[in-house]
């Protein structure tokens, strides 16, 4: 029966011509198909550039803005850093007496100007506070604090940005005899 219908097919000049048609017409809508879709990778592909090209733009930005910000906090710790050396050379090389209170003072300026530029100094040395493993660390390492316990910070945490870069040293906290209590 396939046969029969292909011979009539094939003797049929309309079907023949028709099908020529629409063999013409397909052949047609898939050059411009082809066309389209080579169209569309060719955006594509400009596409992908400019997003690089912006990401390398945002990359260099940030690399910029944090060199200017890291420029700005060595201009302010400059002035200080550069009395601290002035000092020393007063101190090492020529023999003079440093006051210790023109060291400090010169010390208190750098600590501000980083504090300027983010960083955060946590309990003040002295000061007595419950023990926290999270933000304190024994001098002594065999003292063995327990949360909550009393202890005294000998050397101030820092942060920067609210992250803990070193946490507090801390010691055992004086005892406070019954006369001092009263």
């Amino acid at each position: 029966m396939w046969k029969k219908l292909t011979a009539l097919l094939n003797n049929h000049p309309t079907v023949n011509l028709n099908m020529e048609e629409d063999y013409l017409a397909l052949k047609q809508q898939v050059q411009s198909l082809k066309l389209e879709l080579s169209e569309r990778e060719s955006m594509i592909a400009g596409l992908k550039d400019s997003l690089e090209k912006l990401r390398t733009g945002e990359n260099n930005l940030a690399v910029e803005k944090a060199k200017a910000q890291f420029e700005n906090l060595m201009a302010d710790a400059s002035a200080p850093a550069s009395q601290l050396l002035t000092l020393a050379h007063l101190s090492e090389i020529e023999g003079k007496t440093v006051q210790v209170r023109d060291v400090i003072m010169v010390a208190s300026r750098l600590i501000r100007a980083l504090e300027t530029h983010g960083l955060e100094t946590g309990d003040k040395v002295g000061e007595i506070v419950a023990f926290d493993p999270n933000r304190h660390q024994a001098l002594d390492q065999e003292a063995g604090f327990k949360p909550d316990e009393p202890v005294q910070i000998r050397f101030s945490s820092i942060a920067y940005q609210g992250k803990l870069l070193r946490k507090a040293g801390v010691s055992a906290a004086p005892k406070i005899s019954a006369s001092e209590a009263a």
